[in-house]
């Protein structure tokens, strides 16, 4: 699907992706909508997306929050008329001490990651349904099939997410919706630099920007793509690890993360 002309809404859209993806949208002459808690981070999107000409429409709203995300889209709606395309993107992710479960922080990651997911699905579904088309994209994770250690709370919400968009693909394409899972790796947005940081790590050698995470996002999606993964360097070992026996599994990670600044 082309974003020309089309009313585009992305949650998480005030940085990283998110953002990234908003600017793309706008480029390609879309009308974009845009949810996220970090208020002046939108006003500075949206002031820069009006500077270009863009038509936009920023609310602030928790979406983790089923009746705020439901009271956002409604706004966004009225303003830019029916969503045609939404970007799930907006997460979080912390570093997991298992001396310490940490259930409460497992349950925001749930609660923002996984089920403002299908809240935002659950806001524009029954418009799609009726109009007979529509494309919905998850930005999912390489964790959701290869789990990081240390990451676990963030690689469960994420296979949730992985697993929900695959069993809604097949029976919503029937009635012209397209849900497109996309698998990014390590992505230079302030997600992952703040992590690095708490953990005294390096930068991945495969990275990508948010920007070139956004084009190849924009080109998936409009070839047709179900499933858009990158970088490329990342994805196919990661994919490969579906095929090792658990025990090798477990080796290869645990000296990809020895010496990470990690908790011990």
């Amino acid at each position: 699907m082309r974003l020309r002309s089309r009313t585009v809404v992305v949650t998480g859209a005030a940085s990283g992706m998110g953002r990234a993806f908003c600017i793309e949208a706008g480029r390609a002459g879309a009308r974009v909508g845009m949810i996220d808690c970090d208020g002046p981070g939108l006003e500075l999107l949206e002031a820069e997306l009006r500077g270009a000409g863009v038509t936009c429409f920023a609310v602030v709203g928790d979406v983790g929050n089923r009746d705020r995300v439901r009271a956002a889209f409604d706004a966004i709606e009225t303003a830019l008329g029916p969503v045609e395309v939404l970007l799930t993107a907006a997460g979080i992710c912390e570093i997991m001490n298992f001396d310490d479960l940490q259930v409460a922080k497992l349950e925001d990651m749930l609660r923002v990651n996984f089920l403002g997911v299908v809240f935002a699905i659950d806001a524009v579904l029954p418009g799609m349904l009726a109009r007979g088309c529509g494309q919905i994209i998850g930005l999912v994770s390489l964790t959701a099939i290869c789990p990081l250690p240390f990451e676990n709370a963030y690689s469960a919400s994420k296979a949730a997410v992985g697993a929900y968009l695959q069993s809604l693909r097949p029976p919503l394409r029937r009635r012209g919706i397209h849900v497109v899972s996309v698998f990014p790796g390590f992505v230079r947005t302030p997600l992952l630099f703040g992590l690095l940081e708490r953990t005294g790590s390096k930068m991945p050698l495969s990275s990508v920007s948010a920007e070139e995470a956004a084009r190849r996002i924009v080109v998936g999606i409009s070839g047709g793509r179900r499933v858009v993964g990158f970088p490329r360097r990342t994805v196919w070992p990661v994919y490969l690890t579906r095929l090792l026996p658990a025990a090798i599994v477990d080796w290869l990670l645990t000296r990809v993360t020895a010496g990470q600044g990690l908790p011990h």
